[in-house]
């Protein structure tokens, strides 16, 4: 009997244990190194992860990436992806820099996924031709792909006999954001939306009912924007360690928001890019279906086209992972800094300050532009921030972490962190941090930490489920307190017994 509670108590805690595994939100990876990920199976080797992120190419002819095998997510809650990412160093002679990266979405069921093709299929879709050595299939049980396509023809239909695939006919453009739907082997991937960056009037989405494609909807940033997916036009890395504020600097934020469009239950997407220090949203609220049929053009032959209509249901749980490929163009594809998080938790900003006094203490306000929520409802409008409020952020859940050795770690004492230039402390009645410099001023130009929070206690109903919005799972994504430091302010020149 002993043995059987013995039993009993490990297999419960094993199962425990996959389940948290299952379900660790926030969650944030430098990516320079591959302790967290699998590799996905590729043409030319496994993904490599550097001090700069890990590099999906490196070289031409190659299809590489990796997955998240242990964190999974239901569809029904959505997500929040954010990475940055640095297109830099060589091209080939004749075709130049390309091809590009893809965040790829496939079924959660899925454990050792297997690519798609190399070059303009970023590793998602599929491709066809006439040879053997011609013929991949798509990424195993697709189920969705941004594609950050510098090169241009992964929108494309596709149509020599050598490399055949749905996509947009007639348009021959680079530097385009596309996003291609679900599919399996050799049929599927359509390609749903496509947004030209430079030239922010080129835009192509399906018309779900007719399979064509339309040009004339409403553009994604009523700003208007133009910038490329590749600032380095040299055959150099001198940018490859950009961060933000620097022209080669580029971070993309993607959104899946469950919700419905009048009575239509689906998802809506987003995608931000920050482009050195300037946001700008290049797919908005494009609103995908589920449970419905969906029509486009399956490609049959390199010429001709099938008018089909496929049913669009989406896996109960889903994985993420990271493709990038070349073909005789190329590049170094480069990911780094990931962050997934839940919809509805916090939305916290970054708080960067500069001539900040090296030998005085200072206040920070560190929840500035900050929101929390008390509702998990989204029905368009692209921008979440709006729905929340400061109030419902929860002051004592705050909590510093600090960066070591590529990770985020959580301090000991949550209202307090301590680093090689001084102290910060966090008050939750005030809400704001001090920043005490250490004995003799601050030594280096700028210092950093980190903080999480969370959002006051919520319990919303949703049919026979209820979730807790003040769960540890909704906690924030992790941002930064960055302080950059000018002079010593308690330095007095005096001049002629006055002091300046």
């Amino acid at each position: 009997m002993k043995k059987s509670v013995v039993y009993v108590f490990i297999m419960t805690l094993f199962l425990l244990c996959h389940i948290s595994a299952l379900a660790q939100f926030p969650y944030q990876n430098t990516a320079v190194s591959g302790n967290d990920f699998s590799h996905f199976i590729g043409v030319g080797g496994n993904v490599t992860f550097t001090p700069n992120g890990a590099v999906l190419t490196d070289a031409g002819s190659q299809t590489r990436g990796f997955f998240l095998n242990d964190l999974a997510f239901t569809v029904d809650r959505g997500f929040i992806i954010s990475f940055d990412y640095i297109m830099t160093g060589s091209g080939g002679s004749t075709y130049g820099f390309g091809d590009g990266l893809a965040l790829v979405l496939f079924d959660g069921s899925e454990s050792d996924p297997k690519m798609g093709a190399l070059g303009s299929g970023l590793g998602y879709s599929y491709r066809k031709g006439s040879g053997s050595s011609d013929n991949y299939d798509g990424l195993t049980k697709g189920f969705l792909a941004v594609g950050i396509d510098l090169y241009g023809n992964f929108k494309n239909r596709m149509g020599s006999s050598n490399e055949y695939r749905n996509g947009i006919r007639n348009v021959s453009e680079n530097n385009h954001v596309t996003i291609r739907g679900q599919g399996s082997l050799k049929e599927g991937y359509p390609v749903l939306i496509s947004q030209n960056t430079v030239d922010i009037t080129k835009r192509y989405k399906l018309d779900l009912a007719t399979g064509s494609y339309i040009t004339n909807f409403e553009q994604p940033d009523k700003n208007g924007f133009t910038f490329r997916l590749r600032e380095n036009t040299q055959n150099n890395e001198s940018d490859i360690a950009a961060t933000f504020g620097h022209i080669s600097y580029r971070k993309v934020i993607v959104s899946m928001f469950p919700g419905k469009n009048g009575v239509v239950s689906g998802y809506y997407f987003n995608v931000d890019i920050i482009h050195g220090n300037q946001t700008s949203r290049v797919i908005y609220d494009y609103f995908i279906p589920n449970n419905t049929n969906i029509k486009y053009a399956e490609a049959k032959t390199d010429t001709t086209d099938e008018l089909i209509s496929k049913m669009f249901v989406a896996p109960t749980t889903f994985k993420i992972g990271f493709t990038g490929a070349t073909g005789g163009a190329m590049q170094k594809n480069i990911v780094r800094n990931i962050s997934i998080f839940l919809p509805f938790s916090p939305s916290v900003k970054d708080v960067i300050l500069t001539n900040m006094c090296r030998d005085t203490p200072v206040e920070v306000d560190v929840l500035a532009g900050s929101v929390g929520f008390d509702s998990n409802t989204y029905n368009g409008g692209g921008d979440l921030s709006v729905l929340g409020k400061q109030e419902y952020l929860e002051p004592y859940s705050f909590q510093f972490r600090k960066l070591i050795n590529g990770l985020f770690e959580d301090t000991a004492e949550p209202f307090i962190a301590v680093t090689s230039n001084g102290t910060y402390e966090y008050n939750p009645q005030s809400m704001k941090v001090v920043f005490t410099p250490k004995l003799g001023g601050v030594v280096d130009n700028s210092d950093q930490i980190y903080f999480t929070i969370k959002n006051k206690t919520k319990i919303i109903n949703n049919g026979s489920n209820s979730v807790d919005l003040g769960n540890e799972q909704f906690r924030s994504n992790t941002a930064t307190v960055k302080l950059n430091f000018g002079l010593n302010c308690n330095d007095i020149l005096m001049v002629n017994g006055n002091s300046i």
